[in-house]
Formats: structure tokens, sequence, C-alpha cells
């Protein structure tokens, strides 16, 4: 058994958010099915690297999904789709806000159709507000939402994180939504619209950073590898290369000292609080940036993990995909795609006991099963 498998999800969205969250509904076991136009999702093309003409992009993220083709711009396609979401739980879409009303294809006219159909969009600054018609992907918004701002070196410009984290915030939440919202209809039977924005999320994952903001109405700067709260938390460069330490309370920060020797720092008065350590930041990493220039790093983190001080080495995607760690939780999967041969894909992080999630379906082939969903659920 699944957590999702009595439940169908008509999947209309393109690039990233969208289709992140419908694959983390396939691999919950809900039938998904993904309408894409006659061009294709996007994301086809943005590559290289490929695979048998597969883009690496769209094949991470298109797992546990069958593949329709339909045209939206014809009646006869508008047709089979509001046949299709007669016929649906979910419907996710991102287009923006007036393109499906101009085809009679929005949450009014399909929520008519079938009261009981929860309809996801995923836009750029949601259905409401003075920005709603505005477009926005993943990296315009990390900079108008603020995320830009802190992130990146002090002295430096401004930096994107390196994934597309604004586009699975918005994935994340369409999927709490759409659980919440599966719940709600379980009590009252009906379906609602859920409206999540790129914009919103971001905001809502700034955190601690933006409480800071408000509460003291100091603009947060840019530190780099290291935490505006927490000293010492940030990356140091050992004699042979970068490892990253995360000291998180007074405890771990004796405990730091101790295994470097070092234990007059915890004593200190400038060191001996967090508070402290982070009033006196640069006193503090300059010292330690001398001591952990001496040996190397391997050297380091067996000391610090012996002390049961939240370190590690920074990875590349190489060291990272060889941890048995990854095999042990299966993070690293291979599906059978029928042109590739043998796909491997990063596994769900949802670990569920009496519901686990499965792996199905390979990230379908453009259009690969029209034919098949549409004459399976009669409308062919």
């Amino acid at each position: 058994m699944q957590a999702l498998q009595n439940i169908r999800v008509l999947d209309l969205s393109r690039v990233l958010a969208g289709p992140y969250c419908t694959m983390v509904l396939g691999d919950l076991g809900a039938e998904v099915i993904k309408v894409e136009p006659p061009a294709g999702d996007e994301t086809r093309a943005w590559g290289p690297p490929f695979a048998e003409g597969e883009s690496a992009y769209y094949l991470c993220v298109n797992r546990n999904k069958r593949g329709v083709v339909l045209d939206l711009k014809t009646e006869t396609g508008r047709q089979i789709l509001r046949e299709l979401a007669l016929r649906s739980d979910v419907l996710v879409e991102n287009f923006r806000p007036e393109i499906l009303k101009k085809y009679g294809l929005d949450y009014e006219s399909l929520h008519e159709l079938n009261p009981r159909l929860i309809y996801c969009s995923i836009t750029g600054f949601g259905q409401t507000g003075s920005l709603k018609d505005k477009p926005g992907y993943d990296f315009m918004i990390q900079a108008v939402a603020g995320l830009m701002s802190i992130t990146g070196e002090p002295q430096g410009e401004p930096m994107k994180t390196g994934v597309a984290v604004v586009d699975l915030f918005a994935g994340q939440n369409a999927v709490i939504a759409i659980l919440a919202a599966l719940q709600a209809r379980a009590l009252t039977g009906k379906g609602q619209r859920v409206d999540i924005a790129l914009f919103d999320s971001t905001l809502g994952w700034l955190a601690n950073v933006a409480s800071n903001y408000l509460i003291s109405r100091e603009l947060p700067k840019r530190y780099g590898n290291a935490h505006a709260n927490i000293v010492p938390y940030q990356s140091f460069q050992a004699q042979d290369g970068w490892f990253a330490v995360a000291v998180g309370n007074d405890k771990q920060f004796e405990r730091l000292c101790q295994a470097l020797d070092q234990l007059e720092l915890a004593q200190d008065a400038r060191f001996a609080t967090n508070a402290a350590r982070v009033e006196n930041r640069e006193e503090l990493i300059s010292l330690l940036k001398i001591i952990f220039a001496q040996q190397p790093a391997e050297v380091w983190l067996r000391k610090l993990e012996a002390a049961e001080i939240p370190c590690g080495a920074i990875n590349n995607f190489e060291q990272v995909f060889a941890l048995q760690n990854v095999k042990d939780r299966e993070m690293l999967i291979e599906m059978n795609h029928p042109t590739i041969g043998k796909l491997p894909l990063v596994g769900s992080a949802l670990k569920l006991s009496e519901t686990p999630v499965a792996y199905r379906f390979p990230p379908p082939l453009m259009g690969e099963h029209t034919e098949e969903v549409l004459q399976a659920l009669g409308i062919a």
C-alpha cells in the first residue's frame, strides 16, 4: 500500500517547482498524468547533458508520471482536459493567472465541473496582489525576495544559491498544501483553490534572518559560509583543503577547545558564551584560522568527530555519491528507461515505515502514454 495510491493528479506544470511537487506526490503513490503542450516541457531542451535525447534537468523531477500531449489552443485539447479534470482529484499548473482563464480551464470553471477538485496554482507572485501578473523564475525571485542580499561573501556581489531553491521551496509548499486540502476534502467533501507563490515561499524560508531584521530593523549582512547568530559555524581552511565546523552551543565550544588543546579560549570572557563569540567574531575566527591551517583536514575531522563536534568534509558530487550512507539511505536509485536503459536518479527523502515510496515509472518520453491514458479513462 502507498499513502496516495487512490489519488489522481493532473499535472499541467513545467520546469521545476510544479514537476517537483507532482513527482513527490507520485513517489507517495498518486497516479500522475503529465500533460505537455506540443512543444513539450521547456526543460526537455535545458542541456547538455542529455541521455539519449532526454535532458538531465527534465529527468530529475518527472519520474512516476505518465506523459500525455494536448494542444490547449484547440477546442479538442481543452475538452479532453476538462474530461481529465472531471476524473482527477488534484490539478497542478504554473501558467500566468490569465492564461487558463482565457481557455475556460481556470479554477472557477473546473470547480463548477468537479467540486471535489483541488486546484493548485504555482506562480511567481501568486493569484492576488500588485505583482500577480509579473512572470517569475527562481533566479529573479531570489533577487526580489531578498535571498541574494544575504548570500555570498561579505565584500562580494550578492549571489544566488547553487540549486534553484526557490522553485523547490514552492514545490514543497505545494505538496504540503495539497495534502492539507485532501484531508479537508475528506471532512467536507469539497475541493479548493491552492495558491502558491515563489515569492511567498522565499519570504517564509528566510526564517531567522527575516526575524533578525524585523526585531532589530538592522539590514542583515552577507556572511559567506559563516552564520549571523552562531560562532564558530562556518568553513575553515586546513593545511590541504576546506572543511566545515558547526558549533551550536557553549558545551560544544568547550569540547572544540579541548580537542584543539586550546582550553583557555573557552575560559576567555570574549568567547565563553555564544553571544560573546558573535560579538567578538573576528578575533576568535582569526585565532581558529591559524590553528586549523597547521594540519590536514582529515586530522581535524578525526579529532572533532571524537569530541562529538558537528563537522564534515566539503565533498564534491563524486565524493557525495560514493558515501556508504547514500547507499544505506537508498538515496541513489536506478530505473529502467525505454531509451536510456539504466537511469540513475536521486531517491526520495521521504521514509515511511508502512506506506513507503515506490519508483514505478521512469520519466515519460514526450506523449508516451497519450493513447493509453485516454483509452483507460474512456476519453479517446
